[in-house]
């Protein structure tokens, strides 16, 4: 199959649009770390940091996956090549997804994101470093008020890129007959 009809299969099921792999698993991961979160000690809020980060790592690439989609709809039938994310650690793809398309909730999400990882950085690598227990659970309150906002603003761009591409899917004829010579 060819570059295009590869990608007017997949504009036709939405099934196989970008989206997070396995997202009633992340659900079900994203609860154990809220749970582990209201423990209020150290190994909770470790543990949903941790859990917190991960589910960040696969929206973002989630986010480049839509990006580079939303490009290679935007002029078909010319082609792009996806993006290979595989082994790419968090700040890598926080550059990656900075040669996306930006717009400020993206810019927001992605300032969201770096403070995350910063928080992630100064708790996990500097641990040891601390004075004191109440030093850590300072730093854990931004952690879930970090994660939150990223979640909020995560959902708008993702549904704005669905509308995006349901647009793209409805006028599928249009774009077919841009590949008939």
């Amino acid at each position: 199959m060819s570059y295009n009809e590869d990608l007017l299969n997949k504009l036709r099921d939405s099934d196989n649009w970008p989206h997070i792999p396995h997202y009633e698993f992340l659900d079900e991961l994203n609860e154990v770390a809220d749970n582990a979160f209201k423990l209020k000690t150290i190994e909770g809020t470790l543990a949903s940091l941790l859990i917190y980060h991960q589910i960040v790592e696969d929206m973002i690439k989630t986010l480049i996956n839509c990006s580079t989609f939303y490009l290679q709809l935007s002029i078909f039938p010319n082609e792009l090549s996806s993006r290979d994310l595989n082994g790419k650690m968090f700040g890598q793809l926080i550059n990656e997804l900075k040669q996306s398309i930006l717009n400020n909730n993206i810019k927001e999400f992605i300032k969201q994101a770096q403070e995350l990882n910063a928080v992630r950085i100064e708790m996990v690598h500097k641990l040891t470093l601390k004075t004191s227990t109440k030093e850590i659970s300072k730093q854990t309150s931004k952690v879930k008020r970090i994660f939150d906002n990223i979640f909020k603003i995560y959902e708008d761009i993702y549904e704005n890129y669905r509308v995006t591409f349901s647009y793209y899917k409805k006028y599928i004829e249009d774009l077919e007959e841009l590949t008939e010579t």
